[in-house]
């Protein structure tokens, strides 16, 4: 395990640093005071924390009304809350330009658009759209394991007020959680690449992942090579920072052992007026963030032009004609084969750091783990660039190596917390009766780990397979995947193709995505020999990333 997080992570990060010693000591002065480069640096800084500000306590409100058990169609909108985690960010950010922009889906039927939507203003909101599904996941695996359902009726029928129980119990027992959520976000947001990439760039908005993605482009100049190694390493740099002692701090006190609740009561009803108003904020949350943007979508990618009012006289299939090329066919070949071999790999390694950190021994390889999952994608594209482009670059090989090592906390976390879960009384029972550890694992460990097992797999092949920051960065010729088809269809101004492409990619993440969900519900519905695990303890993994 130490050899393999060695390899993927430690290498690729010291060549990084290296580099700037070796190539960018001279220049290290020059670079820090070139043009444009405080702004990009601003901007980053000032759109983490402006995501963070607006997604945390939006994803928390979200996850404590869908905790109401009276909510009509809780478990539809427990999933609706969700779609923008199995849409693709670039393709999020795309189907925002085409729902709310000039020319676009309500200024085609409404007359109306939004000035905004491309440039600073619209990349903090659709990054924040972006957030608030991980902050909603953390927030329901803290209300699931750290809630105190009994307490908080006891104060009701004390005669507190709703607002006076959240206040005075609810949220301080959950705010390790949303602690955490916080740290996540705003690391994540720093090194986001897509949607400033598709949203910003175009009006001149840059963060330092869209100028290490220029300096990259210009590769005749040896200073912006060191420049986008520079600010990759200050990302680095950045996360270490913020995540370690978040982890050390948090880490011990998010674990918790105890079953999470499924009490139907756990949470207070409420008068049916409060309902029905939860229900229409949710309600409209999900049609402005993610259901108009997809059907603006869909509308693009069926309309013969741009400015057509999208009218059935209008539709058209030719765009979906245009994109079935034996470049998309093999792109598509090429990322579901990727993504379902870096799943299987995350799946095995991510069990193995799970075992090995209940040991002293094992406890860095997992801090380590979890620091990949807020490396940002192109600084571990970068460092793989470095370390081995010699040897494997421009292949498929180093896209894998960068997949796992930015993936392999997504599989090691709900992993660990299944095992936290597992009765031990039975692992000893199983011992004591005469059974082997091979078979004391397929019988006892393994029939209550699957819906975990099952949902790590999931998460890292939707994750890998809508993947675009480090793919954009590491693929050469015949080694393109699906969403650098895309995302190269955008930056050429092909809007009917585009759109045609990202509703394409966007089925087969969902597709895919709702088949397995119900297959994890009926295996958290089946009886086994140890304690259910609830589908909230494998949520925080969920990560967007990239």
């Amino acid at each position: 395990m130490a050899l393999a997080a060695i390899t993927v992570v430690l290498v690729p990060l010291f060549v990084l640093a290296r580099t700037v010693w070796v190539e960018g000591g001279a220049d290290l002065v020059e670079i820090l005071t070139s043009a444009g480069l405080v702004t990009a640096v601003r901007n980053t800084f000032v759109l983490a924390v402006a995501v963070t500000v607006l997604a945390v306590p939006l994803g928390t409100l979200i996850a404590l009304a869908l905790r109401r058990p009276d909510l009509p169609g809780r478990s539809f909108w427990r999933v609706a809350v969700l779609l923008p985690v199995l849409v693709p960010d670039f393709v999020l950010g795309y189907s925002w330009l085409r729902a709310y922009g000039r020319a676009g889906f309500t200024d085609d039927v409404f007359g109306l658009h939004w000035l905004g939507v491309q440039g600073a203003l619209g990349v903090t909101v659709v990054v924040t759209v972006n957030a608030v599904p991980l902050v909603y996941l953390i927030t329901a695996v803290g209300l699931a394991a750290r809630a105190e359902p009994a307490m908080e009726r006891a104060a009701r029928v004390s005669g507190a007020g709703v607002l006076t129980v959240l206040r005075t119990i609810t949220l301080p027992l959950i705010r390790p959680a949303t602690a955490t959520a916080a740290v996540l976000v705003f690391v994540l947001t720093l090194g986001t690449f897509a949607i400033p990439q598709v949203m910003g760039s175009p009006a001149g908005f840059t963060t330092i992942s869209t100028r290490i993605y220029s300096n990259l482009a210009r590769s005749s100049d040896p200073l912006a090579f060191v420049e986008a190694v520079t600010l990759a390493l200050l990302l680095v740099v950045i996360a270490v920072i913020v995540v370690a002692p978040a982890d050390a701090l948090l880490g011990p006190r998010l674990r918790v052992r105890r079953v999470a609740s499924t009490d139907p009561s756990s949470a207070s009803g409420g008068r049916t007026a409060s309902r029905w108003t939860v229900l229409a904020g949710i309600a409209g949350y999900c049609l402005l963030a993610v259901g108009l943007p997809l059907l603006a979508l869909l509308a693009t990618a069926v309309t013969k032009a741009v400015g057509l009012p999208p009218t059935p006289p209008n539709w058209t299939l030719d765009n979906f004609t245009l994109i079935i090329t034996s470049r998309s066919a093999e792109a598509l070949t090429r990322s579901l084969g990727l993504a379902a071999c870096a799943a299987s790999i995350l799946v095995l390694l991510g069990g193995l750091v799970a075992a090995l950190e209940r040991r002293r021994s094992g406890r860095s390889v997992a801090t380590l783990v979890t620091l990949t999952l807020v490396l940002p994608g192109s600084t571990l594209a970068l460092g793989m660039i470095i370390a081995y482009g010699r040897w494997i670059g421009g292949t498929l090989t180093i896209i894998l190596l960068a997949y796992i090592a930015k993936l392999w906390a997504v599989a090691h976390r709900p992993i660990s917390g299944a095992l936290d879960r597992l009765p031990p009384d039975e692992l000893h029972a199983s011992r004591i009766s005469g059974a082997g550890p091979l078979t004391t694992i397929r019988t006892v460990v393994l029939r209550p780990l699957a819906p975990a097992l099952l949902a790590a797999w999931l998460v890292c092949f939707l994750t890998a397979l809508h993947e675009v920051t480090m793919s954009s960065l590491l693929y050469g010729p015949g080694s393109e995947t699906l969403a650098v088809v895309v995302l190269n269809s955008a930056e050429l101004g092909q809007v009917g193709a585009t759109s045609a492409l990202s509703v394409v990619i966007t089925l087969v993440l969902l597709v895919p995505a709702l088949a397995f969900w119900f297959v994890i519900r009926r295996l958290n519905r089946a009886p086994n020999h140890g304690t259910a695990v609830t589908s909230t303890d494998r949520a925080p993994e969920l990560a967007h990333a990239g």
